[in-house]
Formats: structure tokens, C-alpha cells, sequence
């Protein structure tokens, strides 16, 4: 029977086979059976591509950030199937076909991989060490695909092997308790990471293998999001049952799941640290740092390139989709579509570190931090310069040109865009800004570049035309290839990784759980709390709390007119801004997203032909938050009569 069981998975697992990474490129020749699965090294990496696969791949989901408040698109491109329109609205049910699957594709990949550990072995050219390695990855990526679960459904089964039978009581499981699901995973993440390398003897085919770095950082994002609001201490959540009638969550708040939280990124952050994993920080120009290439380069770069921050990456990971549809329309002829909001573009800081607006009234309108220096009144009289090798906002910087300053901001730039924050200017494309990815290319001191701007005024080339234009008035540039000019295999970045994790985050997540335990439990842990952050102020090119020009931390928020709270908040919505959904997740377990996620959007008026009119606060959406967990889908509550909705649905 338990063959049988096998084959039947096979028929299904193998037509999805596909590559994931460097090590996992391959794919079946044939239909394979239960006596030549695993009878060859070919097979045993073929079957690993396809538990790899379901990653999520870090530009083609990219829908997550615009779900969240990071990123936008136009109600329009809901005629042409995008359905994350529907999900910004509240417009859909779990009838509908869904942009997060993984209820749906997660249990056969976990599945799958408990029939690799029962039935791998070595063979001629694959040894002992090899099988268990290759084991440990399949135990990781079964913790890790329920740590996904649970964070997005947040009533999930635990699957513990592959189903014996194929009677419904053994594939009819139940949903568990919240903490029973995050506590079983984190027992396995810690057991694999102590049989996972830590790196690869062969980087150059190996790049992409889950290490045992992979396993600490997945363990503390998970806890990291079980210690917070949404799931610790909710008393919405009480009453919510499994089919036995076991409380799914716990309405008590535990302080010592922050300390939990704190411990888990912290044991990250020493593994990675005496491992040789750091914040990458690009070569210096005239002996000064060079914030813009940093923050630039955690991101587009490789490890083989200088880049020891990213942990774990999931390597060739189609990012031309998204390069596409964030460029403007003139480069390529169509899209033009995926910008980031307004509230994003308020997020940032100014270059002196302070906070410029401290949130916003019931109109849209700013609520201005005067002591930052930040305007909406007029336009520059001069330009912003940097010491930088980034060039793009320069079309006559020359690569690697550090003579000079190169051009940040034009004179003449609204000041809304004036003297922010470097990382701020590798995030947002404006409009008036330089069109890099239409000008650089193929410049020459003798020959240079024609100088081309952004141009969103309505009816103009990049503006409101049909369905495709920046609904807010901005496009996406975090993430996007400097070099792209409309063709999917053009450019140095075009094929790249995604960045499923990296070092920055461990940082500021443990900044985060540690702030979070000393204020509820009395500790006096702030020293520790500014040293993590100042880390990622350090490489973001900004003062640091504890300056002359900003003070404490605390003095810092109360200068602002906010919390302490909300000030290390806004430091990782900066810092990891259009990542996946970074944004969205976290509004999600601050148990914010009621809030933010429900009301009018803002951004520039696309309506205006002038700048006077364009530059002016206008509503282009009305978003409806529905629930802060994800559906399961209906015919499965139909045919599982062991599985209960969250309530919301």
C-alpha cells in the first residue's frame, strides 16, 4: 500500500519539477517510478528542485507588497486579471482563485519531502554525508513551509509524514493550537541547524542550499512574529476553536515570548557574525562611505560579488517581471505600473536623520516635523550632491567616477524630494527625477548622455494614459535593474536572486523584541536596542541616536512627537521597504493593518497637466481591510469536515 501511496504523489509532484537555484537547475526527462525515484544523483536533485520550488519567489510575488502599504498599482489592471486590486478593496472570498496558494501547494511539498528522508540512500556517486545533508534539507523545508502556514492562516494542521493510506482520516487533518504549530517548528529549526552546513564547499553550484544559517533566521522570524500583538495577548482571538473545541489562541500576553523572540535573533546574529556575514557596505569613495551603493548592493548583489549580508537567497528568481511593469512606460513601450505610495515616500527620513512627517490627518494632509527641515512649499535653488559611485540620478556620472560629487537632486526638484535620506533615493522614482534606465546606457565623456526625466503629468509619455501610469505618482525603484531597457534577458541584474533574508533584518528584529521585552517587564535594555539600530543608520549614511544631532532614542521620538515604539517601527519599514511584503506582514502582527490598511490612499494628483496642480495631496484609492488571516479555500472547508474558517470569513 505504501508504494502505491508513492506512486500516486509522483503522478503529481513531477509535472511541476522546475529550477530554483544554482544547485537545484534541473529537470525529469521522464516520468519517474517508485524503483528509479531515487535510484540515481540526477533524480535525487530533481526531486529537491521541486521541494526548493515553493519558495516564494521574491519579485514574481511582489503582489504582497501592494496588498500591504509599500507599494500600489492601478484599480484599472483588474481588467487585465490582476486580482490584487480585489484584495486591496476587500472584493473577494475564499471562493476566489487566491494570490497566496499555500495551503494549497505547501502539503505536497511536505509530503514529498518526508518521502525523500524515507526513501533517499546512497548510491555509487552520492555518499552517506551527502543523504544526510540532503535530508536536513527536507526537514528544514517542512519546518519552514509551516512556519509560513501559520503565519498566514494562522490555524493550520501539522503534517508529521507522508499519509499512510488514502483514507480520509489520514489526509482529513485537524487544525492545531496557534502555539503548539510555532513550538513544533522551532524544535525542528533548531535540530537541523545543527546538521546543515554552514556553507557549501562548491559556492558556484551550491549557492541557493539551505544551511544551517537558513534555519536560525527562519526560526527567529517566526518567533519574532509570535511574540507580537496580533497573536500575543489578542483578546480578539478568544473563543476562535479547532473541531475538538481547543482554543486556537491564547488571549494572555507573555512578555517572555519578546525575550524568546530577542534569544532566537540573537543566536542568528552571533552564527552569522562569526561566520563572516555582515551588512555589506560598498567600497568607499575619497575615503568617505558610500551609503547609496551600500544599500543598493544588499540587495542586487551576489555573494560571490562582496555581498556576506544576504542569508538566505533564492537565486534566479525571475526578476524581469517586475523590472518590467515598475519601468517607466516610455522605456518599454507599456506597464509603467507598480509604484510605491505616498505613505512610503513619507516614511523616510531627511539626511539629518530626523523624522519628517509624524503621520497624517483625517484630510491626507502631512503632519510636519519642523525641527527636520522637510518642505512641500516650492522648489529647490540648488542641487543636492553626494560623494557616491551612484550614478543613476547623474546620466554624466561615469561609473566609478569619484572626482567629483555626482547629482542627488537637480535645483529646481520639489522640495518634497529634497535632502531625504540616501536610501530614500534608491526606493522611490519621482516625478521630474532622472530617468536612469533610459540614459545611462552606452554614455561616454566624450559622447554623453542625453539628460531625460520622469514624466508623469497626465497624458504625457509616462503619465496617465489608460490603464498604465503610477497610480500615486511614483514608480518603483528598490530592486529594479539600472540597466533595464525593455528586453527580459538585456542587463546585468536581470537575472539575480531574491532576498528571502538577510543580516539587516535580524538586527532590527532584534532591536525590536528586546525594546519590546524591557517595556514590559521594567529591564533596561536601551544601550543594546540603539547599538542594533545604529547599525543600520551607520550603513544608511544617517546620524545615529546618541548624536550630537539627534540624542537618544527617546529624545529623538519626543522631538518628533512619537513613541519610541513608532520610531523603531519606521526604522524597519525604511530599511526592508518593498521586500516581499515585509510591510504587510508586519502591519499584520502589529495588529495595525484595521487601521492602515482601511480609509482613502493618497499620492500626486495623475490628473494634472501642470506642476502646480500635480504636486498637490490627492486620494486615487479607497482600501478596505478584511481579515488579518488568510482564507482557507472553500472546497477545501467543503470537503475537510476537520478544518474550521477564521473568523472574518
Amino acid at each position: 500500500m505504501k508504494n502505491r501511496i508513492i506512486l500516486i504523489m509522483l503522478a503529481v509532484v513531477l509535472p511541476f519539477f522546475s529550477s530554483c537555484s544554482d544547485y537545484l537547475d534541473k529537470r525529469p526527462d521522464d516520468q519517474l517510478d517508485i524503483t528509479t525515484a531515487f535510484e540515481s544523483s540526477g533524480n535525487l536533485t530533481r526531486w529537491l528542485a521541486y521541494l526548493y520550488d515553493g519558495i516564494p519567489q521574491f519579485y514574481a510575488d511582489s503582489n504582497w507588497d501592494m496588498i500591504g502599504k509599500d507599494a500600489t498599482i492601478p484599480d484599472a489592471w483588474i481588467s487585465v486579471g490582476n486580482v490584487v486590486c480585489n484584495y486591496q478593496t476587500g472584493n473577494w472570498t475564499p471562493s476566489d482563485n487566491q494570490i497566496i496558494g499555500f495551503w494549497r501547494d505547501f502539503p505536497k511539498r511536505i509530503r514529498n519531502a518526508y518521502l525523500f528522508i524515507e526513501n533517499a540512500h546512497p548510491l555509487t556517486d552520492v555518499s552517506q554525508k551527502d543523504i544526510d545533508i540532503m535530508k536536513a534539507e527536507c526537514r528544514f523545508l517542512i519546518a519552514y513551509y509551516h512556519s509560513l502556514m501559520v503565519m498566514t492562516y494562522g490555524a493550520v494542521p501539522i503534517i508529521k509524514e507522508a499519509a499512510p493510506t488514502t483514507n480520509a482520516e489520514d489526509l482529513y487533518l485537524k487544525q492545531r493550537p496557534f502555539y503548539e504549530v510555532v513550538d513544533w517548528c522551532d524544535e525542528e529549526f533548531q535540530a537541523v541547524a545543527d546538521q546543515l552546513p554552514l556553507t557549501y564547499t562548491d559556492q558556484a553550484n551550491d549557492y541557493g542550499r539551505a544551511t544551517s544559517l537558513w534555519a536560525l533566521a527562519m526560526r527567529a522570524r517566526l518567533l519574532t512574529f509570535a511574540a507580537s500583538p496580533l497573536v500575543n495577548g489578542n483578546p480578539d482571538m478568544a473563543g476562535v476553536v479547532n473541531c475538538d473545541g481547543e482554543q486556537i489562541f491564547t488571549s494572555e500576553f507573555d512578555p517572555y515570548r519578546w525575550e524568546r523572540a530577542a534569544d532566537a535573533n540573537m543566536d542568528l546574529i552571533t552564527k552569522a557574525e562569526e561566520n563572516g556575514y555582515a551588512l555589506y557596505e560598498a567600497p568607499s569613495v575619497d575615503g568617505e562611505p558610500d551609503p547609496y551603493m551600500s544599500y543598493f548592493g544588499a540587495l542586487m548583489l551576489r555573494r560571490n560579488q562582496g555581498n556576506y549580508e544576504i542569508i538566505m537567497p533564492r537565486t534566479e528568481d525571475g526578476a524581469g517581471w517586475l523590472d518590467l511593469k515598475s519601468a517607466p512606460r516610455s522605456i518599454v513601450g507599456q506597464a509603467g505600473v507598480i509604484g510605491v505610495t505616498q505613505d512610503l515616500v513619507d516614511a523616510f527620513f531627511m539626511n539629518n536623520g530626523k523624522v519628517a512627517i509624524t503621520g497624517h490627518n483625517a484630510d491626507g494632509s502631512p503632519k510636519i516635523n519642523s525641527d527636520s527641515g522637510y518642505s512641500e512649499e516650492g522648489y529647490s535653488t540648488s542641487d543636492m550632491t553626494a560623494k557616491t559611485k551612484y550614478f543613476y540620478n547623474d546620466p554624466n556620472g561615469y561609473s566609478g567616477d569619484s572626482k567629483k560629487d555626482h547629482i542627488i537632486t537637480e535645483a529646481d526638484t520639489y522640495n518634497m524630494y529634497c535632502n531625504r535620506e540616501p536610501r530614500f533615493y534608491i526606493s522611490v522614482m519621482y516625478n521630474e527625477s532622472f530617468n536612469w534606465a533610459k540614459t545611462h546606457k552606452d554614455k561616454t565623456e566624450a559622447n554623453p548622455a542625453e539628460k531625460k526625466y520622469a514624466n508623469f503629468f497626465v497624458r504625457q509619455e509616462d503619465g496617465k494614459a489608460g490603464s498604465d501610469y503610477p497610480s500615486a505618482g511614483y514608480l518603483m525603484k528598490k530592486r529594479i535593474a539600472p540597466d533595464y531597457c525593455g528586453s527580459s534577458s538585456s542587463g546585468e541584474f536581470n537575472k539575480r536572486h531574491g532576498v528571502i533574508y538577510r543580516l539587516a533584518e535580524a538586527y532590527l528584529a532584534y532591536a525590536e523584541s528586546l525594546y519590546e521585552f524591557s517595556d514590559a517587564t521594567g529591564a533596561n535594555n536601551m544601550d543594546e536596542v540603539t547599538e542594533y539600530i545604529n547599525k543600520i543608520r551607520r550603513r544608511a549614511g544617517i546620524p545615529e541616536y546618541g548624536s550630537a544631532e539627534l540624542g537618544t532614542l527617546q529624545a529623538a521620538a519626543e522631538s518628533a512627537g512619537i513613541t519610541v515604539r513608532d520610531l523603531i517601527r519606521r526604522e524597519r519599514r525604511i530599511e526592508l521597504n518593498c521586500e516581499n511584503g515585509m510591510s504587510w506582514q508586519d502591519l499584520r502582527r502589529w495588529k495595525l493593518a484595521e487601521t492602515e490598511l482601511n480609509g482613502k490612499f493618497y499620492g500626486m494628483n495623475m490628473d494634472a497637466a501642470t506642476r502646480e496642480a500635480f504636486y498637490v495631496r490627492t486620494a486615487y484609492q479607497t482600501r478596505v481591510f478584511k481579515s488579518y488571516w488568510w482564507p482557507v479555500p472553500q472546497d477545501d472547508i467543503d470537503r475537510n469536515p476537520n478544518l474550521r474558517q477564521l473568523p472574518g470569513w
